[in-house]
């Protein structure tokens, strides 16, 4: 503990501690010395050297004082000429080693700093060239495998279907172009059409804030059942999702931990493809099928009108009719029964449009015991007499049976069910949901004729309807007094189990991944992942003045994400933003911004919204984050969102590593961590430049002790530049 305290001072406050410590210690001897003296005297004697002391004591406390003087100019020279250097040589060769091995060291102090410094400096000069040899090498091996990964990219990127690579937690890992296409255009959008680039899917951002997670987090865990029991079952049908005005049909793969037996599951695959166009012309055709199919039917009944009044009319036998009439029954009736089945095949492909998958019965029992007690204050016990296979949708029926069980506790007071699955046939198996309160038979058709699901266009999924699409029915199991403690839902049973030998071996080549998110924890215990492990975003804010409470607005807000300690360019937010009020000529001259390219721009109202969706659950980062933080706390409440993630600033943590360097503008840090400004005072090349910065203040960071988000939190409270307000 004290020799982290002895750490966090200062040399200044360093010095005055040494130089008071002297200056006590030889009044401290010069009292003392008195003291000793004058107690080893004879009494007579003390008389006569008290009677001297007023005389005498002058000239030793002068004499202490010109030796403090020396002593302290000396101490001085000490710290100047040999402290302060060497800490600012250890500065500088850790900023050689860690961040920029072009740095140089270069101090003023004594000639033996200076040999020391030379020392330092040539070998400096060796390191940069073993390491510029190694990164030759370095260099060559990444083209080789740039090249593979282009070739494999290209391919990716050319696939007819969207594809998105997540964690186990939903976190975006890969996507290629079809998918940004396809979720970008899907996702709803704001009145202005101009959208900030990357305001959509992005490389650790949740898959949730694109698609339900409900749906997703079912298959997730219906998955990783499999999984534990080593069955084999590459892929899952998932849905069909309704995004936007778009329908996107949705399959899923999981992704499995390797060297793990048995497989657990640390991701997911999704498949993406547009159908939009597809369920068009299907319900068109449907449409006209059925008007002729209607129209066929109607032909008919006025045909048999017709021969009716034929027959009644007078000179016509009533043999010859009957005859006549037999024969256009026949051919009525036979294409009445064609009418029939073609209505009946259109239904079941209208019910079937959901995608099932094969489901073993114990997997569906599991998954509704567990929802039933998560969900509701019951008691839910499952028994399985078959261990069959299913091909159901199983979240329509889990949402179907959790309605249930909702509506018996919400209604009847139900405490416990039970669930049973057995075989009934080999084509149908049946579930049956059981409880101890009676009720009426009329009350569970009611239920099960009552809507579960409602659609876009207004159409309503019952549960009976639900189990129709499944081949099966919902029938009340009736008890000797007429009451009903039963449900049973008939469903279509699986043959044998999904198997698909399809499974590629070798891992995809992205358009963009980052596949170190794997391992990355929730984000609930932020506060405790390693600095590198994060996804920063580091933005910057242009604003018309310097005075946030004073009515200076945001005019332009740029930001780049960095996911497991990489830039990622590709994932940008680039928007200008229509202040609504003037721009001061000083303000201009600096941003170079003209007013009338932000006439025609979305106020802040419209941008910060998307700013925050942009942003997530990312780590912010500014350069002086104060000012940019308030400028966007002020606009928080009229804009309807909050930024209460955690924030870091560039200037305290160059403060940090760099404590004895003269600076730490962002121009001065760039320079001494060899970092290129591109667009100096714009939102986007300050962000851009920012990020760099904080990709090499990490090492070095790291190299003191701060590795974790706490740790640079804490140690950012610490830096004198905190105590900066606006």
């Amino acid at each position: 503990m004290l020799e982290r305290y002895r750490q966090r001072l200062s040399p200044a406050v360093k010095y005055w501690i040494f130089l008071l410590g002297i200056v006590g210690l030889i009044f401290a001897v010069i009292f003392a010395s008195f003291i000793a003296s004058y107690l080893n005297q004879e009494p007579a004697d003390r008389l006569v050297v008290a009677e001297l002391f007023p005389k005498l004591v002058a000239f030793p406390f002068f004499g202490a004082l010109v030796l403090v003087m020396v002593i302290g100019t000396l101490v001085r020279w000490l710290f100047l000429d040999y402290i302060i250097p060497i800490l600012r040589m250890a500065e500088q060769t850790r900023l050689i080693t860690v961040a920029n091995p072009e740095y140089r060291v270069s101090v003023k102090g004594a000639p033996e700093v200076l040999a020391l410094a030379a020392v330092i400096n040539e070998s400096a000069a060796t390191y940069q060239t073993l390491r510029e040899e190694v990164d030759a090498r370095i260099e060559v091996a990444n083209l080789a495998l740039k090249a593979e990964r282009n070739r494999f990219a290209a391919l990716l990127s050319e696939l007819p279907h969207g594809v998105v690579v997540c964690n186990s937690e939903g976190q975006i890992l890969l996507y290629n172009r079809k998918a940004q296409h396809l979720l970008e255009e899907a996702a709803p959008t704001a009145e202005y059409r101009q959208q900030p680039v990357g305001a959509g899917i992005g490389l650790g951002r949740s898959i949730f804030g694109l698609l339900d997670r409900e749906p997703i987090a079912h298959a997730l865990e219906l998955m990783a059942h499999t999984l534990r029991r080593s069955q084999v079952k590459p892929a899952l049908g998932l849905m069909t999702k309704l995004c936007g005005e778009r329908f996107i049909r949705v399959n899923m793969a999981p992704v499995t931990a390797p060297d793990e037996e048995p497989p657990l599951l640390s991701g997911f695959v999704l498949t993406l493809e547009d159908i939009t166009g597809e369920i068009a012309a299907d319900n068109e055709r449907d449409y006209r099928l059925q008007r002729v199919i209607d129209a066929v039917q109607h032909s008919l009944g006025e045909l048999n009108k017709q021969m009716t009044m034929v027959c009644a009319l007078p000179g016509i036998g009533s043999a010859v009719c009957y005859q006549h009439r037999q024969g256009v029954e026949h051919l009525t009736t036979a294409l009445e029964k064609h009418l029939a089945l073609a209505r009946e095949l259109y239904t079941r492909q209208r019910l079937d449009f959901a995608t099932r998958e094969n489901v073993l019965g114990e997997t569906l029992l599991l998954i509704l015991q567990k929802e039933l007690r998560q969900r509701f204050p019951l008691q839910a016990d499952a028994g399985i007499a078959s261990n069959c296979w299913l091909q159901i949708d199983s979240y329509a029926i889990v949402q179907m049976v959790t309605h249930l069980a909702g509506w018996l506790v919400a209604e009847h007071g139900v405490a416990r069910i039970d669930l049973q699955l057995a075989a009934v046939s080999e084509e149908l198996a049946a579930l049956t949901v059981a409880w101890q309160e009676p009720l009426a038979e009329s009350a569970l058709r009611n239920w099960a004729e009552s809507p579960l699901f409602i659609d876009s266009e207004g159409r309503t999924d019952t549960p009976q309807s639900i189990a129709a699409g499944h081949g099966g029915q919902i029938s009340p199991v009736v008890g000797d007094d007429g009451r009903c403690r039963a449900l049973r839902i008939a469903l279509l049973v699986a043959l044998t189990e999904e198997v698909e030998g399809w499974r590629s071996q070798v891992a995809p080549r992205p358009v963009y991944y980052e596949f170190d998110l794997f391992h990355q924890p929730g984000q609930k215990a932020l506060g405790h992942l390693p600095l590198r492990k994060l996804t920063y975003v580091v933005f910057d804010t242009e604003t018309t003045g310097l005075d946030p409470a004073g009515g200076d607005e945001i005019i332009q807000i740029g930001a780049v994400r960095v996911v497991n300690n990489r830039l990622r360019n590709e994932e940008s937010f680039d928007q200008l933003v229509n202040p609504q009020r003037p721009v001061p000529e000083s303000s201009v001259q600096i941003h170079g911004i003209a007013p009338e390219l932000l006439k025609s721009q979305p106020p802040i109202a419209r941008v910060l919204p998307q700013f925050h969706q942009f942003v997530g659950n990312a780590v912010l980062v500014a350069h002086n984050a104060a000012f940019d933080m308030k400028m966007l706390q002020i606009k928080e409440a009229a804009c309807g969102v909050r930024f209460d993630q955690p924030v870091l600033d560039t200037l305290l943590l160059s403060s940090i590593v760099h404590p004895h360097q003269e600076g730490h503008s962002l121009d001065t840090i760039a320079a001494r961590l060899n970092v290129t400004i591109v667009g100096r005072h714009t939102a986007l090349g300050d962000a851009l430049a920012t990020a760099e910065v904080l990709l090499k203040l990490i090492p070095l960071l790291e190299a003191q002790g701060v590795v974790t988000l706490n740790d640079a939190l804490t140690a950012s409270a610490r830096s004198p530049y905190v105590k900066i307000k606006y």
